[in-house]
């Protein structure tokens, strides 16, 4: 008995790699209705735009305060 498998070519696993991808997205995905699309974007572009100011209020800070000190 022997235990070899039998390899398929490159291009045979390719397409069924990217067939399983298609059947993947299609049917087990759920998707975001727009509604919840909306308010989930609005809530990373607040958290973003939050951290944004904190930081750069802190670096224009240090920077002051590094100017003062050197002069």
């Amino acid at each position: 008995m022997s235990n070899t498998k039998t390899i398929k070519p490159a291009g045979i696993r390719f397409k069924n790699w990217i067939r399983s991808i298609w059947t993947e997205i299609r049917h087990r995905v759920t998707w975001p209705r727009p509604r919840e699309l909306t308010k989930s974007g609005v809530t990373i572009i607040s958290f973003v735009a939050f951290w944004a100011i904190y930081i750069g209020a802190w670096d224009y800070l240090f920077a002051a305060a590094l100017k003062w000190l050197i002069e």
